[in-house]
């Protein structure tokens, strides 16, 4: 009895240690755009039934407008419009990203303080970046912003202090995401965050946060096939943001993980981990923050939202 106990707990740990990477089984159909959103689903980097795609507006809203997906990961105010709009049959289930901007500087601007003096790049005019900026700063920084299409294009100025596409103009301050953040940040250590747009938000916001990108669920899907997946992806999150390793682990299992997950696994440990959640990962029912969302969607002029869109 006592070699029985002793090898048990010799086990123990093992088990242990192969269920924290184990991705959880299921039978629904999973996809998510790349970046903070395919980030959470660190487990699932094997599974043949989640896919990622880099545009979710060609890539991913389509299969929610066919209903071709059991699981649609779509930035929140998409989902919503597709649901109210255009009738799909999905119900917003819980949200998984929560923000992951950033106004950074470049050091070039003497005072150190950003105003409509400043040279000051944001991205995707009219669309989410451009309209959380507005909304945590006002109009009052107009006269100083300048825009560049894509994302990529506001890295570019970061890293280089100039805007290409504006006659190599010196740059001040850049509205950027992570991990683009951190990556620009690890080349450049002149370069720095100068604010915090989700803690921004929190404060104009009476303390709700921005609920940046949420899970679909399928009407026609098993309802508790999908309350089990649920569950598990809310362990996986928070196990993920405390042991950021496992993220870098599970991630790494892909083909492609920079290709697949949009994020290069190596820059996983400093932009999450116990004291940071650059990407601003997360979990919370859609049903039980219906204010949150409602506020976040107020941005984009959408009434507020009808309960029976929640699963």
């Amino acid at each position: 009895m006592k070699n029985q106990l002793i090898t048990l707990l010799m086990v123990a740990p093992i088990l242990a240690s192969c269920s924290s990477i184990a991705p959880y089984e299921h039978n629904l159909s999973i996809i998510a755009p790349t970046g903070a959103p395919a980030v959470a689903f660190y487990k699932y980097a094997e599974d043949p039934l989640f896919e990622t795609n880099a545009d979710a507006a060609t890539g991913i809203l389509p299969t929610m407008v066919k209903a071709s997906k059991d699981i649609v990961v779509l930035p929140t105010n998409a989902g919503i419009q597709a649901i109210v709009n255009k009738g799909v049959n999905y119900q917003i289930a819980a949200t998984i990203t929560f923000g992951n901007l950033f106004v950074c500087a470049t050091g070039h601007d003497a005072d150190g303080v950003m105003d409509k003096d400043d040279y000051i790049v944001l991205f995707q005019q009219g669309n989410l970046p451009d309209l959380l900026f507005h909304y945590v700063y006002g109009t009052e920084l107009n006269d100083g912003i300048h825009y560049v299409t894509a994302a990529s294009d506001a890295s570019k100025c970061l890293a280089s202090g100039i805007n290409l596409a504006d006659d190599n103009h010196p740059v001040d301050y850049v509205l950027l995401a992570e991990p683009a953040v951190s990556t620009v940040l690890g080349q450049k250590p002149d370069r720095s965050v100068y604010s915090n747009i989700q803690e921004l938000y929190k404060q104009k916001s009476n303390g709700l946060e921005m609920f940046q990108a949420s899970v679909f669920v399928n009407k026609d899907s098993d309802k508790e096939l999908v309350k089990s997946f649920l569950n598990s992806l809310k362990e996986d999150i928070e196990a993920g943001l405390k042991n950021s390793e496992s993220v870098v682990e599970g991630i790494k299992k892909a083909s492609n993980p920079s290709s697949f997950y949009g994020v290069n696994p190596d820059i996983i440990p400093s932009v999450i981990g116990e004291k940071k959640n650059g990407l601003g990962l997360g979990f919370k029912y859609a049903k039980e923050n219906k204010a949150g969302i409602d506020k976040f969607l107020s941005i984009f002029n959408i009434a507020e939202t009808n309960e029976e869109i929640y699963f």
